[in-house]
């Protein structure tokens, strides 16, 4: 996102940008190991009240819903209401009656205070404009004791892949989209950002939790859902049928006998907000 946004329409553009992507959002690999890794650091137990920021298509809260049982309770909070309308679409065909969704802005919670037990955010947290606001808000909203945990990806997300794709999409004259993951690739920034929120125990791992695609044409599910291959949208068919060729001939030189290797370096960043205040 340009530096030369003001945060309101940085906030805009990450909703519409969103919004486009919802119907294709679950085919990305990388969003499902990082929400089921944040799931199983964070322990959750029944009874556990938890919220889910930057929620998207729910990944995160009906999973979460399952593990806290009829006892607890979830809620998913997203800025984009597409992405909001295909949880609760995949939400209706589970019966899961202890989870909603709703629109919002991490960095004003609509909740009062010590409503949670527990908020997480699964790739998501360097969208937020005012990443130490959202932290505060989190803090806020969680009981004292209660927990936050958040993942982010080191710089090496998707290389060489990312390269790849971009050099190919500057061939044809379009600049490549640039998402913003790289504000939260260092753990230490992680672990300073929780602390200044004033959460404690803070506790920052980096763990490799890429995978292998079977083929070429998996990859390019992959792109074409992907805020990546956002530039898609405006090609003509014809213009896109020639990008695509172009680009699978090259990622042919990356299959091995595994498949194309997606390297995702993730941090998983837990913090406590303390008993007592």
């Amino acid at each position: 996102m340009s530096e030369t946004l003001t945060s309101a329409e940085r906030k805009r553009q990450v909703q519409a940008n969103f919004d486009s992507i919802a119907a294709r959002y679950d085919a990305l690999g990388f969003v499902q190991v990082c929400a089921a890794r944040l799931l199983a650091r964070a322990n959750l137990a029944p009874g556990t009240r938890v919220l889910d920021l930057a929620t998207g298509t729910g990944l995160v809260a009906a999973a979460a819903a399952q593990l806290v049982g009829p006892s607890g309770a979830v809620v998913g909070l997203d800025l984009a209401p597409e992405m909001l309308a295909q949880a609760r679409r995949k939400l209706a065909a589970t019966g899961l009656a202890n989870v909603t969704f709703q629109e919002g802005d991490a960095e004003q919670l609509p909740f009062p205070d010590q409503s949670f037990d527990l908020v997480l955010c699964a790739s998501s947290l360097f969208f937020v404009p005012d990443m130490p606001a959202a932290l505060r808000e989190a803090w806020r909203v969680l009981v004292p004791g209660g927990r936050l945990g958040f993942t982010s990806f080191g710089a090496s997300l998707m290389h060489p892949l990312a390269e790849l794709w971009a050099n190919r999409l500057r061939q044809h004259g379009v600049t490549p989209p640039v998402p913003p993951t790289r504000r939260l690739a260092d753990p230490q920034l992680c672990a300073q950002l929780l602390r200044e929120a004033g959460f404690v125990d803070v506790a920052v791992e980096s763990e490799q939790l890429g995978y292998f695609l079977p083929t070429t044409a998996a990859r390019w599910v992959e792109l074409a859902a992907s805020l990546e291959g956002l530039p898609l949208a405006r090609m003509t068919p014809e213009q896109r049928a020639q990008l695509e060729a172009e680009h699978l001939a090259e990622l042919d030189a990356l299959v091995t006998a595994q498949g194309i290797w997606v390297d995702v370096p993730a941090n998983l960043a837990f913090g406590q907000r303390p008993s007592q205040g």
